[in-house]
């Protein structure tokens, strides 16, 4: 069975999560937007988004890159026995800036998934990723 949420970043390093199967959102690492919420394992889902997120995002501001877009899907994989224990997680990251390349973000990630992201590291499950980088000249994803 597999669930999914999609973070979408706000300024600084404030995320909101919007939990794509039921329509709930809240806020990661900013303040929570009103309605809705979502449920607890969406929740580990949004969190893990938001760590690696404010890990990247930090080391952009690091390489003084001017971020105009980022967003992250995080789908999770679980086993359909309770306690529906999640045994995989995909990562989706679509990114936009000036500078910003394969080198640096390999970097980025390498560094929150191995050295930063608590919650990368308290999760079980086998973890995979993949990355887009969007042109600066195109519009973001709406």
């Amino acid at each position: 069975m597999t669930k999914k949420v999609t973070l979408r970043w706000t300024k600084d390093r404030e995320f909101i999560a919007y939990d794509n199967d039921g329509g709930g959102a809240v806020g990661v690492t900013g303040p929570n937007p009103p309605g809705q919420s979502m449920g607890a394992s969406h929740l580990l889902l949004a969190a893990l988004g938001g760590c690696m997120g404010t890990t990247i995002i930090a080391v952009m501001h690091e390489k003084r890159l001017n971020i105009e877009f980022f967003e992250i899907e995080v789908t999770g994989e679980h086993i359909d026995n309770w306690p529906m224990t999640f045994t995989h997680y995909h990562l989706v990251y679509r990114i936009k800036g000036e500078g910003v390349n394969d080198k640096i973000m390999e970097t980025a990630i390498y560094l929150a998934h191995e050295r930063y992201c608590t919650v990368s590291s308290s999760v079980s499950g086998s973890k995979s990723y993949e990355y887009e980088i969007l042109p600066v000249n195109a519009p973001a994803p709406a």
